[in-house]
Parts: C-alpha cells; structure tokens; sequence
C-alpha cells in the first residue's frame, strides 16, 4: 500500500495486480453458494514462496484475506479467526498458497 501526502492510502500498482488475478482465480475455483458469515471454521494456509527471502506474515494474511472478502468467500474478514499458517520451504516451480476451510 501506499500514501499520499494527505494520508490517504491507495494500492500499489503490484498489489493491484496480484490481487484482481487472485480474485478471479479464486471465483474460477470457488463452486457457488453464498460467502461464509460465521466465524466457526477452521482455515490453513500453507505457503510455498519462490525464494528465500524473509516475508511478513502478517501483511501476507491481511492481503490473502482481502482477496478471500472480495471474491465472495467471506461475507467480511473479520470472520476468519481460528487459523494456521504454515510456511513450507521455497519451491520456485511450486510457489503460491493452499487454503483450506474446514468445519
């Protein structure tokens, strides 16, 4: 993300990027029915990253849970509490994320 001299905040071009090819991938796999509303589920990250530099969990959730809110998974992010996050040794062939719902 980035400011304005206003303080405004605005998406970088990359994250930009990132997040529409994430949405529509996640809507091409998703089977329909209405977005998750409860907060009684369970959900597993696992994250593969291409290469060996240090990430910032956190901001990866948060831009992870941004996209699961815009294309309709969750009716609101705030719902997604229980949660394991498990980052597997880098794989540039195999990178990217598995999510998984369970309840």
């Amino acid at each position: 993300m980035g400011v304005t001299a206003k303080g405004i905040h605005y998406p970088k071009k990359l994250f930009a990027q990132w997040s529409k090819a994430a949405i529509a991938e996640i809507q091409g796999q998703r089977r329909g029915g209405d977005p998750i509303l409860g907060d009684e589920y369970h959900w597993s990250f696992t994250y593969t990253p291409a290469d060996r530099r240090r990430r910032d969990v956190p901001a990866i959730l948060d831009a992870v849970f941004h996209v699961l809110e815009r294309s309709g998974v969750v009716s609101d992010d705030a719902i997604i509490k229980n949660l394991t996050f498990i980052t597997l040794p880098p794989d540039k062939e195999n990178a990217g994320m598995v999510i998984r719902i369970e309840g």
